[in-house]
Order: structure tokens, then sequence, then C-alpha cells
């Protein structure tokens, strides 16, 4: 999401998979640009750590690709243009209008923060047509502030309490929503996660398929445009409520599948103004034109009932039984997000997997020989497949999930017995 990625933060989510060889291509290409991430250059005196610089593709349909050194996009040729990724919590359905650097509640709405991917940047007050890659001084001699701007593929949350994936083709994004009125509702979006017009959206066709519940066998139902989603009458259908649905982004596209899991209804997100929105932007103005003086970071209380625990990073251990333990714990969490099709959610214990498998490698001189011609190849595998797990989960495919999970749990299984948990 090539991708870079760093513990806790997910650089650029939305890579998107066409094919087999081309998507485990671009996976190992991620990999390698993760091992090669130089450090986190320092800020100067008085500021904070700067985000690395990325170079990426400004193409439409290309933002995907992200390399960290200059060059040409590998998908069209243009030049690659630097810019700094981080990742912020921020709320849902109004990305960077707050900006936080961990878990809260948003100060619009009450739901809980979620995690984007925003381009970083430096403005001066007076003169906002500034756009720079560093922080430094105003010709007024003041500070420049800090700056979020949105960022393609860097907000993949609900915007409607449903289910969100991205397509094959890294620019269509859809949302899954089942409503109690037994109606499912698909909501259709671009690459910043924006509503598709009018007329992109009559483009899109599909079919959803459910279990009849008298029958218990598989019922087509044709997708019917309604504005700018599509919808299907499915009825009360029992929890978890599974289905899926094969869409055609364009007159004449092979179908490609979505998987949907569905534990309770779906909600909307309700607004619930509060005395902050006074010290926040309007809903309406643009991201890329929010200064970082409008949206200072707000406290962020403890929300820990809120938050599934999953998704939250933590500290890698600095023993290798605690490493093994919380190896497996990741592993559980991933297959609990599975068996309830929150396949979005996948990436967070996958990566935090990764690098505990990669802090592992570090223990591998430990190792007799053959533990070690054990150990080295698992861990490479089990980090390859964490990047499966998130490009699958990405586009909503569970057979897809399930074949990556299984390459992920064997490796797992081979380095706890080449790593055996000591006292």
């Amino acid at each position: 999401m090539g991708r870079g990625y760093n513990i806790g933060s997910k650089a650029v989510k939305g890579l998107g998979i066409r094919d087999w060889p081309v998507g485990l291509a671009l996976v190992m290409l991620a990999l390698a640009n993760v091992l090669a991430q130089p450090a986190k250059p320092k800020a100067p005196a008085g500021d904070v750590e700067l985000p690395p610089l990325s170079y990426v593709c400004t193409m439409a349909g290309d933002e995907d690709v992200i390399e960290d050194r200059p060059g040409k996009c590998r998908k069209c040729g243009m030049t690659l243009v630097p810019t700094r990724l981080d990742s912020v919590w921020t709320c849902a359905t109004r990305p960077l209008l707050v900006v936080a650097d961990k878990p809260g509640k948003c100060p619009v709405d009450g739901t809980a923060l979620v995690r984007v991917t925003a381009a970083v940047s430096w403005t001066c007050k007076d003169d906002p047509a500034i756009d720079k890659l560093e922080p430094g001084t105003c010709a007024d001699g003041s500070t420049m502030v800090k700056k979020y701007s949105a960022r393609a593929h860097g907000n993949h949350n609900p915007q409607h309490g449903g289910q969100f994936f991205m397509a094959p083709d890294s620019w269509h994004h859809i949302e899954g929503t089942y409503l109690p009125t037994g109606v499912f509702r698909m909501h259709l979006y671009d690459d910043y996660t924006k509503p598709l017009t009018l007329k992109l959206a009559r483009e899109i066709s599909g079919t959803l398929v459910v279990k009849d519940p008298k029958t218990g066998k598989d019922k087509d139902i044709p997708l019917v445009r309604n504005g700018r989603y599509l919808q299907a009458a499915i009825g009360k259908q029992p929890f978890p409520a599974q289905m899926y649905a094969r869409v055609a982004f364009k007159p004449g596209d092979r179908d490609t599948r979505f998987d949907f899991s569905f534990d309770a209804f779906s909600k909307e997100p309700k607004v619930a103004p509060s005395a902050t929105m006074t010290t926040a932007m309007p809903p309406t103005a643009p991201a890329s034109t929010t200064p970082a003086a409008s949206s200072a970071p707000a406290p962020a209380p403890d929300i820990s009932s809120s938050v599934d625990p999953a998704l939250i990073p933590v500290p890698i251990p600095e023993t290798v039984p605690e490493m093994l333990a919380q190896l497996r714990t990741r592993a559980d969490q991933i297959r609990s997000f599975i068996d309830k099709g929150a396949f979005a959610a996948i990436y967070v214990p996958a990566f935090q997997a990764k690098d505990l498998a990669l802090a592992l490698d570090e223990h591998k001189k430990e190792l007799s020989d053959d533990r070690q011609r054990v150990a080295v190849p698992a861990i490479g595998r089990l980090v390859r497949s964490a990047y499966l797990l998130d490009a699958f989960g990405d586009l909503g495919n569970k057979q897809q999930i399930l074949e990556a999970y299984d390459r992920f749990s064997s490796a797992v299984k081979e380095i706890e017995s080449a790593f055996p948990a000591r006292p």
C-alpha cells in the first residue's frame, strides 16, 4: 500500500492485486522497500521527528505506487513526486477535520477515532499557498505550521457503518451495509473515499448472492441502482448474515467478488454536536486546505472499551517467549477477524505479527543450525503472507484471505517449533 509500512502505521493503504503474478511481485517489492526503509530523519531542534520521504505517482489511478527513492512510476512512467506520509487518528466520516496522535473520540460526532494516511507538509498562516516538505520559518519570521492533506487510499474506513473494500483496479471502493429494513446497500467511492458521481455510478452493476433461509441454497438477487448506490431487498437473514456480491465496475468488465458477513444490522454514525465543533473547520472545507492551526490534536480520552484491542499497536517484547506469545495472540486475532468478516481490519494484527517475526529473526543466532534452517524460511513466509493478508483483506475475497492465512498459520507453527518457549 508498491507501499511502505511501519509498525502501528499503515503508511499507504491500497495495493490492488490484479492477478497473482503481478500481486506477488508488488508484495515482494513492498517488502523490499520496508527492509530498505531509511530511519526517520531528525527534525530541527524544537520540532518532532519527520516522517520519511516517499516518492509517489500523481497519475489518477496510479496513486498506489509509492517508492522509497526517486524514479519513474512503474505503471505509467511519470516522474515520481516526493511527499511525506504519516498515519494519524481522525474522525471516520470527517477525515482530517480533527487530528490526534492516539486513539480517542471524535469531538464532532462522538464516534471512535480511526486511522488514516495523510500527506504531511508545512505552510504559513498568511500564505497558505506555501507547501513545503520541511518545517521552517515564514517570511514574517513566524514558524511554519504543519498541515495534513488527503491522500489517495489513505482512508479505508466505513462511512456508513458497513464493511469497506477496495476493487482490484485500485480506484473503485465499495461499502456494504445491511439495514434493519432487510435491504443490502452498496455505497460506491473513488480512491479518496469520495462518493462516485451519478455518471460513474451508472456504469456499475452487480448481483448479491444470499442463502435462501428456507432451502439453504444460494439465491441471486440483482443489485438495483438507487441514486449513487446499489441495493437489494434480501429480507431478514439470520446472524451472522453471510453473503457475497459480484460486481462489474464498467460495462463488459469481469465480475469481482466481495464477501460480507454481518453480526448485526449496520448503524449510520450519528452526529452529536459538541462545544468543540467551534474550534474545527466546517465539514464542507476540503481536507487539503486544513491548516494545522485549526486541526490541532485534541486531547484523546481513554476509549479502551470502544476500540478492539487487536487494533491497538503494542510494543515489541524484549524476550523470545513473550514474542512467541504475542505472535500467537496476533494469529488468533486474525482468525477472529476472518470469522467475523472484518476483512479490512486484518492488516493491523498481520503487520504486528510481521514485526514480531522480524524481531525474532534477530535471535536466530541463538538457535542450532537445524533450528535455524526451520526458522529463517518460516519467518520469510510469515512476512510475505502478512502482506498478502493485507492486500486480500482490502479486496474482500474470503477465499484468497483464507489461503493466505493458511500460509501465515503454518509459518507461525514452524516459528514456534524453532523457537521453543523458554522460562
